[in-house]
């Protein structure tokens, strides 16, 4: 039954009831008190490989050709067979049914009807296809082997990343101005400090929402602390934009993946973006937690407590015990035995604790398989600890809200509201 202006007010509230129990149909009893406030800090376009080509023109076919032929595995891009974004939009669905060809993978309309099942009011949208891929290799370290498909040398690998990402967020442009609720995350690169603030002006003044900006080297060439940077963080803050760390940026910060090249970390579930091996676990949020750390300790919250940082997919347990470590060195600085250490100079740069930075100015994403309750129980921080979905890629899981419910419930509803909604609302500009 679809609404006409006959309708009677009983036909109009059988609609409405329907509507309704059909927009949250997704969200579980413990969560239903948030939903159409929920805010998701990870979600992504995920193209087949297939149409690569035809949506974001010929410069996406030498990488669109490459992932085509490689084995299938979970979250891969190439379905040979793609028949369109036509499964149906169903709760079971919306949960279990991954990759390219999940409702709403594609086309955007249909991804609000999936947010509205969810009980979601916006997500930030991150690249999955060429845009994933371009800033790898924009920011791939030197004689990369993946770089090297695409170049003889660094430079040419990386420019072709680059302009995967120029042609991705072309696209992005376009998904800004459809709506409202999908907010657009832009990758941005720079060589230069001048370079990376006319990018990530071009991604501002285009309606997106935050910049993605590779970890694992310095941006623009300089420290994240350096006061050269300071315009592009006050730039940043003046927009209401924020800068996130997705995973996929690490760059050269580790040179050399040989340390994971033994047969005990073999046989581990892995996915385009994540690996469920011991060792990655163990060193994924390394760039992340240098920046971040960079950041803090170097004073740029200071100086700009209005800029908002947020990390996805590189696990949530490091922020805890690195907030503690940085308070360790500032009370240090209040120790009778300042002179002979830090003589105060931390304290000094420094008016507030480290973790206080944290807690105003830094967001995490956990996945759900992560022990959250653990982290609140031993560091707090339940300012910093975001929801996020990762639709539609595997590694969000099939139960996310259920996980999420059973670690952080019973802390009470106000750490429930501040994590599926109040925490990540800094990020999402009006």
């Amino acid at each position: 039954m679809k609404w006409t202006a006959a309708m009677d007010r009983r036909q109009l509230a059988e609609i409405w009831e329907r509507d309704m129990q059909q927009a949250f149909a997704a969200v579980p009893d413990a969560v239903k008190p948030y939903a159409g406030r929920i805010v998701d800090v990870d979600s992504h376009e995920m193209f087949p490989a297939q149409i690569w080509e035809e949506v974001f023109g010929p410069i996406a076919k030498p990488i669109a050709d490459l992932i085509k032929s490689q084995p299938p595995r979970p979250n891969h891009a190439s379905i040979p067979d793609y028949a369109g974004d036509v499964h149906p939009i169903e709760r079971d669905t919306i949960y279990k049914v991954k990759g390219p060809v999940a409702p709403g993978a594609v086309d955007i309309d249909r991804r609000l009807e999936v947010m509205d099942m969810m009980g979601i009011k916006s997500q930030l949208l991150f690249p999955t296809s060429i845009g994933l891929w371009g800033i790898q290799l924009a920011t791939a370290e030197a004689n990369s082997p993946m770089g090297k498909l695409f170049g003889n040398t660094t430079e040419e690998y990386r420019a072709y990343g680059r302009a995967l990402v120029d042609a991705h967020v072309e696209w992005l442009v376009g998904v800004a101005r459809k709506s409202s609720r999908m907010k657009v995350i832009a990758p941005v690169y720079g060589d230069t400090v001048p370079e990376l603030i006319a990018n990530a002006k071009k991604a501002i003044d285009a309606g997106m929402a935050g910049v993605w900006i590779g970890n694992g080297d310095p941006p623009g060439g300089v420290s994240p602390a350096h006061s050269d940077l300071d315009p592009f963080y006050a730039m940043l803050a003046e927009a209401k934009v924020g800068l996130h760390f997705h995973i996929g940026g690490a760059g050269s910060f580790l040179r050399t993946h040989e340390w994971k090249n033994a047969p005990a970390f073999e046989g581990y579930k892995w996915t385009q973006e994540i690996s469920l091996d011991p060792w990655w676990l163990s060193v994924v949020h390394l760039a992340v937690q240098n920046f971040v750390a960079t950041m803090v300790t170097g004073a740029v919250f200071d100086r700009h407590p209005e800029l908002y940082v947020c990390s996805q997919e590189h696990t949530a347990h490091w922020i805890g015990p690195l907030a503690h470590l940085l308070d360790i060195w500032h009370h240090n600085n209040h120790s009778l035995h300042e002179k002979e250490y830090m003589g105060g100079v931390m304290r000094r740069r420094l008016p507030m604790l480290p973790s206080e930075y944290i807690r105003r100015n830094v967001r995490v994403m956990p996945f759900d398989f992560e022990p959250v309750g653990e982290y609140l129980d031993k560091y707090g921080l339940e300012e910093v600890y975001c929801f996020a979905s990762d639709y539609p890629h595997v590694e969000g899981g099939s139960n996310f809200f259920g996980r999420f419910v059973e670690e952080i419930e019973r802390f009470g509803p106000d750490v429930m509201e501040k994590f599926f909604v109040k925490n990540a609302e800094v990020l999402f500009p009006a």
